[in-house]
């Protein structure tokens, strides 16, 4: 269940999802992305500075 792997309740869940038009299945997707990159980054998988200033360079410094 998306509850159990987010950090809000189940009603702040579909309230998020009504307010900013994000369906469920969304949410599922991002959760389940946010939870590879956290364990890539305890694989100690990360990026080079190569591969940050291409993405860099690609979308603009903020």
């Amino acid at each position: 269940m998306l509850a159990s792997r987010s950090t809000l309740t189940r009603d702040q869940i579909i309230e998020d999802a009504l307010s900013h038009g994000r369906s469920l299945a969304w949410q599922e997707k991002w959760i389940a992305g946010v939870q590879a990159g956290i364990e890539a980054a305890d694989r100690g998988d990360f990026a080079n500075e190569e591969e940050i200033a291409a993405v860099l360079n690609k979308y603009g410094q903020a």
